[in-house]
């Protein structure tokens, strides 16, 4: 069928009125071909800031002579998604990370008989390719978003004041440098303390943030919302990260945003400041400090400060492995002198992380290269490999690549690994699925050589990791106390 189109031209309407006999003659439409569409729509491309790009992201359409027109893409389903619509007007097409930069969208007008005409334009636009290092913390560079919760395990205070001690931040993050007072865990593991300082919230008012199972979620879009312990919202809004310098002294950058849980200053009767200062940032600990009234440049004279400390674990490979198309980490035997590395446990459930932070369940282990070398009956060939010192280390890199290392750095093996967190539960975090012989000292006590390819990760960190593999590998047995072999590692 053929679509058309018509123009009611203003200019008409006039030159009819001046003749009253001819007030009520109807018109013909005007039937155009897609090329007249074409021609009467104009597009200009611009940067967020209206300059001319050929790039850009943002879009400005006039129609000449004017005509009712909508714009629109097709999503992943084949769905319109409407961009615009009107004579004129502005539109932004931002696809996904990663996405291909060639972007098609299509410009339609309606006639009066609702036949349509459909004209297609083709545009490249600037595309993310990769996160920016600070979003790959905050955001995480594989999952698009990361869980951040309150974090006990700094000084056993998640919020409270401190003395605006300047120095190095990180000492703020890692040990708590500075602090005055805080709210900590209390007999249940709960922060009661909080509801003792609801002075400090704008409406004197618990609002679920209180608690040590609320949490804040960041995505890569630039999206902060805080939830309370059972999944409702609390408050939600954009952040952003302003000055990041992962190598400064004092602060990585600012974080920009009014959406933390308890983003009270201290003190203040309920101010949210808005804009906090990072001191510490990893794939799974961000420390913020804001200074009493935002007086920056008081830093260093110990006025009072508010801090606050987060954690994550939902990051695994950002933990695990690091950021970026060429990032790789190193893993060595978390060797104290003291602790063991290698052994047996009773393969207990519960908790995973009390196996990976206070060897719970454990039966018997090494400690050093001397008690491996009186193991090699548990290798496959009797033979020592030089995966028993305590220098020895194995490589993940993000090409899902693994290697394992003697400790003069000589390689011993190699293959592939992925972890897939699709069976976390309290007991683990992820499964590291790995080709056989690729992890330090590969084996499966009292098995005569067996080498796994599936470990369950326990624990995991930015520096700690514990793997855990059952009995013959039944997994369904947790909570058995069978036998079950462990590994304890740290970062290189």
């Amino acid at each position: 069928m053929k679509k058309t189109i018509f123009f009611l031209m203003a200019a008409a309407g006039i030159l009819t009125a001046c003749d009253p006999s001819q007030s009520e003659k109807d018109f013909d439409p005007v039937s155009l071909a897609a090329s007249d569409v074409e021609s009467a729509v104009y597009i200009t491309q611009t940067d967020a800031n209206g300059n001319p790009a050929a790039d850009g992201n943002y879009f400005t359409y006039t129609t000449n002579p004017s005509m009712m027109v909508s714009i629109f893409n097709l999503d992943s389903e084949g769905a319109e998604n409407q961009l615009a619509r009107g004579y004129s007007g502005t539109f932004a097409i931002k696809p996904k990370r990663g996405s291909d930069p060639n972007q098609t969208f299509y410009v339609r007008t309606v006639n009066s008989d609702n036949s349509e005409v459909i004209i297609t334009k083709q545009y490249t636009v600037y595309v993310q390719q990769e996160l920016d290092p600070e979003l790959r913390l905050l955001a995480s560079d594989v999952y698009g978003k990361k869980i951040w919760k309150w974090d006990t395990s700094v000084t056993g205070a998640v919020w409270g004041n401190m003395g605006y001690c300047g120095g190095a931040g990180a000492d703020v993050g890692i040990s708590g440098n500075g602090q005055w007072w805080g709210v900590g865990l209390d007999e249940s593991g709960e922060l009661s303390e909080f509801m003792n300082q609801l002075q400090h919230t704008p409406d004197n008012a618990a609002h679920g943030d209180e608690s040590i199972d609320a949490y804040m979620e960041f995505t890569d879009d630039g999206v902060s919302t805080c939830y309370d312990k059972d999944g409702n919202m609390i408050r939600t809004g954009k952040f952003s990260v302003s000055g990041y310098n992962p190598n400064g002294e004092w602060k990585v950058g600012d974080l920009v945003t009014t959406s933390i849980l308890w983003p009270y200053e201290i003190n203040s009767g309920g101010n949210n400041p808005g804009t906090f200062e990072i001191v510490y940032l990893t794939a799974d600990k961000m420390t913020l400090v804001y200074p009493d009234g935002g007086d920056y440049g008081s830093l260093g004279n110990w006025g009072e400060a508010t801090f606050w400390h987060f954690c994550s674990s939902s990051d695994i490979e950002g933990m695990a492995i690091g950021y970026g198309k060429t990032a790789s980490k190193d893993w060595t035997w978390d060797y104290d002198g003291t602790n063991t590395v290698w052994g047996n446990m009773g393969y207990c459930g519960g908790s995973g992380a009390d196996v990976g932070t206070a060897h719970n369940g454990q039966w018997w282990g090494v400690t050093n290269e001397e008690e491996f070398m009186g193991q090699l009956n548990h290798t496959n060939d009797g033979a020592a490999h030089g995966d028993e010192s305590m220098d020895a280390f194995f490589s993940l890199a993000s090409d899902g690549s693994i290697k394992r290392y003697a400790g003069n750095g000589s390689l011993i093996n190699s293959g592939k690994f992925e972890f897939d967190t699709s069976v976390a539960n309290e007991w683990k975090v992820a499964n590291l699925n790995t080709t056989a012989g690729t992890i330090l000292f590969p084996y499966e006590i009292n098995s005569g050589g067996n080498m796994p390819t599936s470990f369950e990760v326990v624990y995991l960190t930015g520096s700690k990791m514990c793997l855990v593999y059952p009995d013959g590998g039944d997994f369904s047995s947790n909570g058995s106390w069978g036998e079950a072999t462990y590994w304890h590692f740290k970062a290189k």
